[in-house]
């Protein structure tokens, strides 16, 4: 089936290219009847703007993509789809094309940032699910078009960082346990290659260290975000310390790990060893009697993130993304003070 052009339209309207592409843009110098007289040919002809070309008579529409690194076929805890939905919002809400990317560490090696910007024709740039050390993520300080990252501090003032407090929001949920009247709490970690990992973590000791409470490293396990690797590191380190009284989880999917291992080692969830996870993923308030968990907009994460993007675009300083991205404890049956 060939494909319609722009071209085809506009001589079957009898208008210049410019006027087709500025009445399918809604462009206010285009009287309503040409508007209505050039949409309804396209409509007719089946014609689809050609996204790989889209500078038309001197008219460009502009792109940003969200690139995810590492696309898994499940996602349990919703926040890919949050992040996409939310970042698909911001290009619409501000009438800007948006377009899916997937990149893995192999491909990094193989095509730079650089020219899969290039390849994509992207006016900017939103890069997700990154960890520290991944070619792209140096690459990102090179590129001279507008890059926000999301869940990876930068520090970079080109930049945009996208995240909430992790190190606070840890904080406060091992806090919260001591204020149960938790002594023996153990942390199950994501992956030192994760800047969120490294930030949970600084929270958890920080909180212990406050308290006067001694960091034991013995007690920290990285389970890379996986539920079966928590459920091992429970079940290894309930064997060895029996007097462990509680777990602060990097992500409730391993929360879920750690509370098997919890029953199987014959002792209640929440009454004898507590747990805290991170993220309130959907399934978190049905799991054992609800699971207590630090809650974080994973949408408003990807719509700061292409408002942010957007702004760069248009040639003005983007606001902090992260303002607003707010943390909640949520209170369930798995740790709590009552």
């Amino acid at each position: 089936m060939e494909r319609v052009s722009i071209r085809d339209v506009a001589r079957e309207a009898g208008v210049s290219i410019t006027t087709v592409s500025k009445a399918l843009n809604d462009y206010p110098d285009v009287s309503p009847e040409t508007r209505r007289r050039v949409s309804e040919i396209a409509q007719r002809m089946n014609y689809v703007p050609d996204v790989a070309g889209r500078s038309m008579g001197g008219i460009t529409e502009k792109v940003i993509g969200l690139l995810l690194n590492d696309l898994t076929p499940t996602d349990p805890s919703g926040a890919v789809f949050g992040i996409l939905s939310g970042a698909y919002h911001a290009c619409a809400d501000s009438g800007i094309d948006f377009v899916l990317l997937t990149t893995n560490p192999g491909s990094q090696e193989e095509t730079s940032l650089k020219r899969l910007c290039l390849s994509k024709r992207l006016d900017g740039i939103i890069c997700n699910g990154f960890r520290l050390h991944d070619p792209y993520l140096e690459q990102a300080r090179q590129l001279d078009l507008p890059c926000a990252v999301i869940d990876v501090e930068m520090n970079d003032p080109r930049i945009v960082d996208v995240s909430i407090d992790n190190v606070q929001a840890a904080d406060e949920a091992v806090t919260f346990l001591l204020g149960c009247g938790c002594r023996a709490i153990a942390l199950i970690n994501g992956s030192a290659r994760a800047d969120v990992s490294l930030r949970r973590g600084r929270g958890y000791a920080q909180a212990l260290t406050r308290s006067g409470l001694p960091v034991r490293p013995e007690w920290t396990v990285d389970a890379d975000f996986d539920m079966d690797s928590a459920y091992h590191a429970a079940v290894e380190l309930l064997r060895q310390y029996p007097e462990l009284d509680a777990f602060f989880c990097a992500s409730d999917v391993m929360a879920l790990g750690v509370c098997q291992a919890i029953e199987e080692a014959g002792r209640k969830v929440g009454a004898d060893v507590m747990v805290v996870g991170f993220d309130d993923i959907p399934t978190a308030r049905y799991m054992y009697g609800g699971l207590t968990t630090v809650r974080q907009d994973f949408y408003k994460m990807g719509y700061n993130a292409g408002m942010a993007v957007y702004r760069q675009i248009q040639g003005q300083k983007p606001a902090d993304a992260s303002v607003g991205l707010l943390h909640e404890l949520v209170i369930r049956s798995t740790a709590h003070g009552g």
